[in-house]
C-alpha cells in the first residue's frame, strides 16, 4: 500500500486533472454565455454611439447657425469700418491724383512754352550766324579794297619818288 504522500500526490493529480476538464468546460460555458452579451453590448455600443452623434449633430446645429450669424455680422462690420476708414483716403488720393494732373498739365503747358522759345532762339542764332557771315564778307571785302587802296597808294608813292 501507498503511503500517505503518495496517495496525496495522486489524489492532488487527479483532482487537477479533473480541474483541468472542469476549467475548459467553464470557459466553453462562459464564452458561449458572453456571446451574447458581448454581441448586446456591441449593439449598445453602437446604438449609444449614433443616439450621441444625433445628438450632438442637433446641438451643434442651432450653434453653426449662431456662429455663421456672428461671421456675417462682424464681416458686414468690419466692410463697413474698412469702407468708412477709407473714404477720406480716397478723397485725399483723388485730390492729389486731381493735383498731380494739374501740375502735370502746367508741366506740359511749360515744356511747349520752352520748346517755342528754344525755336525763336534757333532761328535767331541761325538769323546772326547769317548776319555774322554777310557782316564778315563785307569787313573783309571792305578790307580788301582798304587794303588794295594802299598797295595802289604805296606803288603811287614809290613812283612820285622816283
Amino acid at each position: 500500500m501507498p503511503d500517505n504522500n503518495e496517495l496525496v500526490n495522486m489524489l492532488r493529480a487527479v483532482i487537477q486533472e479533473e480541474m483541468q476538464s472542469v476549467r475548459q468546460e467553464v470557459r466553453a460555458t462562459v464564452q458561449e454565455e458572453l456571446s451574447p452579451v458581448r454581441q448586446e453590448f456591441q449593439e449598445f455600443r453602437e446604438e449609444v454611439s449614433q443616439k450621441v452623434r444625433a445628438t450632438v449633430q442637433e446641438e451643434l446645429s442651432p450653434v453653426r447657425q449662431e456662429f455663421q450669424e456672428f461671421r456675417e455680422e462682424v464681416s458686414q462690420k468690419v466692410r463697413a469700418t474698412v469702407q468708412e476708414e477709407l473714404s477720406p483716403v480716397r478723397q485725399e488720393f483723388q485730390e492729389f491724383r486731381e493735383e498731380v494732373s494739374q501740375e502735370l498739365q502746367a508741366l506740359r503747358h511749360d515744356v511747349q512754352d520752352l520748346k517755342k522759345g528754344q525755336a525763336v532762339i534757333e532761328n535767331t542764332v541761325n538769323d546772326l550766324r547769317s548776319i555774322n557771315r554777310r557782316t564778315h564778307k563785307e569787313v573783309f571785302s571792305q578790307l580788301n579794297a582798304i587794303w588794295d587802296d594802299i598797295k595802289r597808294l604805296s606803288t603811287q608813292e614809290k613812283s612820285a619818288i622816283r
